[in-house]
């Protein structure tokens, strides 16, 4: 059987850092991970990137509550957090059904959902054009996953001001966007 590993690494995919005691609790609850992994779904391929997510996630968690190290009890929290992790992954894999064979696919209407998206990319694309700095800012890390008291404390502000900013501006977008648009 061929031995897995993950990437542990000194920060997220944003680049906040992660706590050194969590990585440590991952390098030790590694097999275990792995050995759920594969009873759940047969196949601990996933482990790694559910692993590198949990790390994240459960570091996020306690630099928000500024928690001191936990020694052994990491262990459990980061186990916690990566079973969750991997029932949510189990949950969307078991979602896939069969709708038949290959003539059952003929009949079957197009899906237009592609469309939608692609339409509801470029409109936020436009948005992000004429966003202001500040809410250009706030927008890229809600996307990165900060909520709104983290960005309040990096702009050094309150989360009413940014919030209540940040929709008050898209606001004036969407009536300035209906303004403009010929009416039918």
């Amino acid at each position: 059987m061929k031995r897995l590993t993950w990437w542990d690494r000194e920060v997220d995919d944003v680049g906040r850092p992660i706590r050194p005691d969590v990585r440590l609790a991952a390098q030790e609850i590694w097999h275990e991970a792995c050995r759920r992994t594969q009873a759940v779904l047969a196949d601990n391929a996933t482990a790694a990137e559910l692993m590198e997510y949990s790390v994240a996630q459960v570091s996020r968690y306690l630099d928000r509550q500024a928690a001191p190290s936990c020694g052994r009890n990491m262990k459990g929290l980061l186990l916690l957090a990566f079973s969750r992790a991997l029932k949510r992954r189990a949950g969307k894999v078991n979602r896939i059904e069969s709708i038949g064979g290959s003539s059952d696919l003929a009949n079957r209407t197009a899906d237009d959902s592609w469309r939608r998206q692609v339409d509801a990319r470029l409109d936020l694309e436009r948005i992000v054009r004429h966003l202001s700095d500040r809410s250009s800012t706030v927008l890229a890390l809600r996307w990165a996953g900060f909520d709104w008291k983290e960005i309040a404390q990096l702009l050094g502000t309150s989360v009413a001001v940014v919030r209540n900013g940040f929709w008050r501006e898209i606001s004036e977008l969407r009536q300035r966007a209906a303004d403009s648009t010929p009416s039918r």
